[in-house]
């Protein structure tokens, strides 16, 4: 099976720090999380239950990108490490879905 890479880009949209996850091409702003909202936890939530969704069908791996001139250092550190723990869970579940398939 190949590996569908998807694009997490950090940026700024409208003042506002965020990551969009590219995961609907037809509806790319369905999965922009809003970094300096209160709410964040809860998109953060929701993009991980559609890459859960995903990886059932095939396998995923998210490349993380910082935006051309983006400059706020804490945001590019914390969104990396970030995303480096959601694809080692990602590989994780896969791994525990395939234990299950077999």
């Amino acid at each position: 099976m190949s590996q569908k890479v998807i694009e997490v880009t950090l940026t700024v949209s409208s003042n506002v720090d965020v990551l969009i996850f590219g995961l609907d091409e037809e509806h790319p702003e369905a999965y922009v999380v809003n970094l300096n909202s209160a709410n964040s936890q809860n998109e953060l939530k929701n993009v991980f239950s559609r890459l859960l969704q995903m990886l059932l069908c095939e396998d995923i791996a998210l490349k993380y990108i910082i935006a051309s001139g983006y400059n706020k250092g804490l945001y590019k550190d914390v969104c990396k490490e970030y995303i480096d723990d959601l694809n080692r869970e990602l590989l994780q579940v896969k791994g525990n879905i395939d234990k299950e398939t077999n």
